[in-house]
């Protein structure tokens, strides 16, 4: 029986913590899917904030240039080679070059470029020359949809050629959408930085996972607490029955008393049967058990003196083990609830001795 109740214990530890790390793997791969989703939201509104900062620079620029004129020249020059491939006609490379006012020419060389993408460029350009991209201006853009304010913006440059946005989704618990954004394609500067995902948003994604997690957690601990409590209780009774078995072949192998087994002993005001297990006091009566009968009688015979625990031990029980001795704490306790009705007697404790039956004149 003790065997099954172990390995039954532990099989419901072992399952409940493969359950626990089994809900704890499941929650991070959601939490992984709902953080893409908020990144994919959040790179749209990042492409917007951008576009909506580069606007606010350009009609600063534009406002500055109503009461002056722009003497800067640029003439464009677009090369576009072309190759016949399966019977269809394909652009392999577009070529810009630009010649700015003090005669420098610029050249960049993309795939597919067209006249749309050179004014593009153009205009970055001359909106980078008169105010570069403003970091407080695209956190308050972004304050506005939710988003934390960016972090790590520096200034770099970058050989390839990007008119939009480049997003790079960082690995982890706590992801980061990496941000890099050519604000001035033509001389190939551009600006990198962070955005810290939101946890909220996250959190509010996967809420009712949480909940439900939780809950079956919730369910699975009750579980397996009240079955170990059910177990503990269990071993108590069975170790009840089991004291209660030996108390009762203590009592068949028990030899009687000849010199008490006829006769009555005072103590106190109360009468003790020793033979019949007994104790009297005026129309109270209480029936004691063989071994606390023994430890009476042991105390009875030295009335106001010192007993020590191993004569009590060796006498009731016949050894004097850690087991028995703590058994014996719970029988004086029997012993001086039975003797409360008599004012008369009581049971001291002598520290680290043993105990002294006293008996008031």
């Amino acid at each position: 029986m003790e065997r099954r109740i172990k390995l039954v214990w532990w099989i419901s530890i072992i399952t409940m913590t493969l359950i626990f790390f089994g809900q704890l793997y499941w929650l991070y791969t959601q939490y992984q899917y709902s953080g893409t989703k908020i990144a994919g939201q959040l790179r749209q509104d990042c492409t917007e904030a951008l576009k909506d900062e580069e606007y606010i620079r350009q009609d600063a620029w534009n406002k500055s240039q109503s009461s002056r004129k722009d003497t800067l020249k640029l003439r464009i020059n677009i090369h576009i080679d072309q190759k016949k491939k399966n019977g269809t006609w394909s652009k392999t490379m577009t070529t810009l070059t630009f010649v700015l006012q003090d005669s420098t020419k610029v050249t960049i060389c993309g795939n597919g470029l067209s006249a749309e993408d050179a004014s593009l460029i153009h205009s970055r350009y001359l909106t980078y020359r008169f105010r570069p991209t403003q970091m407080h201006v695209l956190d308050s853009l972004l304050a506005l949809k939710g988003y934390p304010p960016t972090q790590g913006f520096r200034p770099v440059r970058h050989r390839e050629l990007l008119l939009e946005p480049r997003y790079e989704i960082s690995e982890g618990i706590f992801k980061r959408l990496n941000v890099l954004y050519f604000d001035n394609p033509m001389m190939h500067h551009a600006v990198a930085f962070s955005i810290p995902l939101p946890k909220n948003k996250i959190m509010a994604g996967m809420l009712w996972q949480l909940v439900a997690s939780l809950l079956m957690m919730v369910v699975l601990a009750f579980c397996l607490i009240y079955q170990i409590k059910t177990i503990m209780i269990q071993k108590r009774i069975d170790g009840l029955r089991h004291q209660f078995m030996k108390d009762m072949i203590f009592e068949m192998k028990q030899p009687k008393d000849e010199t008490m087994e006829q006769g009555v002993v005072m103590l106190g005001d109360s009468a003790f049967k020793y033979d019949q297990n007994e104790l009297v006091h005026g129309n109270e009566r209480v029936m004691l058990t063989s071994r606390q009968a023994e430890i009476m009688r042991i105390l009875g015979q030295s009335p106001n003196q010192t007993v020590r625990r191993e004569d009590l031990l060796m006498a009731a029980w016949g050894d004097d083990s850690y087991a028995n001795s703590m058994a014996l704490n719970v029988q004086i306790t029997y012993l001086r609830r039975a003797i409360s009705f008599d004012p008369r007697l009581a049971i001291d404790v002598v520290y680290k001795k043993g105990y002294t039956l006293r008996i008031k004149g």
